[in-house]
C-alpha cells in the first residue's frame, strides 16, 4: 500500500510545532509600539533592511543603541558577527531572550565613549535624537573609535522637519533632532565620503531632504582623525 495522505490537522500540527520553537516575547518598548502604532514596525524594519544592504553582509557589525534587538535578525542574517549595545537593561534582556545565537551578542552598557572593538560596520538608528546636544560630539566620536580603518558608519534619525507630526511620546524623547545639512556636517568630521538618504514610510530616496520624514547618513573612508 502507498503512504497514506496526511490530513490537514496533521500538517497544521507540524507547522505549529515549528512555530512554537521560534516564539518570542517582546519587551515593553515594542509591546507599546505594536499596540499604539503598529505601522511603526514596518517603517523601522525598512530602515534596518536598508542598513543591512549597505553594510552587513560578511561584516562584523556593531549596533549602538540596539534596544530590544528588533533589527538584529536583519542586520545579523548574513553578517560574520553582530554585537548590540544598549543602556536599557529591560530591552537587553528581551534581546537576549529572543535573538541570541552563535554569532549574536548583546551588552547592557552606556556606550558613549566606550570601545568594543574594530568593526566593519557601525549602525545606530533612532538613537542620536535621544542624545543630549552636549554629548553629540561624544556620540560621533564613539562611532568613529569603534570602526575599522575601512569601516562604514550608518546613522539614522527622524528629520527635524517632521517633528510637528510626531506623537507626544516621540516629541518628549527627541531632544536633539537633525536636518540633513547638520547630520552631514557631523558625519563629515569623521568620513571622507558621506551620503544622505531620505525615507518616507518604507520608501528610500534621495529626493528633497526637507520633505523626508527620516534621514539616514552613510559614511565611508574614515579620516585619520576627527575634525573639530
Amino acid at each position: 500500500m502507498g503512504r497514506q495522505k496526511k490530513t490537514e490537522k496533521e500538517v497544521w500540527n507540524k507547522v505549529k510545532d515549528l512555530m512554537e520553537k521560534k516564539q518570542i516575547k517582546l519587551g515593553p518598548h515594542w509591546s507599546f509600539n505594536l499596540h499604539n502604532d503598529p505601522k511603526r514596525l514596518a517603517f523601522v524594519l525598512s530602515r534596518y533592511k536598508f542598513a543591512a544592504k549597505m553594510g552587513a553582509k560578511n561584516k562584523k557589525v556593531l549596533e549602538l543603541g540596539c534596544s530590544e534587538g528588533i533589527g538584529t535578525p536583519i542586520l545579523s542574517e548574513f553578517a560574520l558577527s553582530y554585537l548590540g549595545v544598549d543602556m536599557d537593561s529591560a530591552a537587553i534582556r528581551a534581546a537576549q531572550r529572543n535573538w541570541s545565537d552563535d554569532n549574536t551578542t548583546f551588552i547592557n552598557d552606556d556606550f558613549l565613549g566606550k570601545v568594543y572593538g574594530a568593526f566593519d560596520t557601525v549602525v545606530s538608528l533612532d538613537v542620536v535624537e535621544h542624545i543630549m546636544p552636549s554629548s553629540e560630539n561624544l556620540f560621533f566620536e564613539t562611532l568613529y573609535k569603534n570602526m575599522s580603518k575601512d569601516g562604514v558608519g550608518i546613522v539614522g534619525t527622524p528629520n527635524v522637519t517632521s517633528s510637528s507630526y510626531a506623537s507626544a511620546p516621540s516629541q518628549a524623547g527627541h531632544v536633539n533632532l537633525f536636518d540633513a545639512e547638520r547630520l552631514k556636517m557631523m558625519m563629515d568630521k569623521i568620513f571622507h565620503n558621506v551620503f544622505i538618504f531620505g525615507i518616507n514610510d518604507e520608501i528610500v530616496h534621495t529626493g528633497f531632504a526637507p520633505m523626508a520624514h527620516y534621514l539616514i547618513a552613510i559614511g565611508c573612508y574614515k579620516k585619520k582623525r576627527i575634525l573639530s
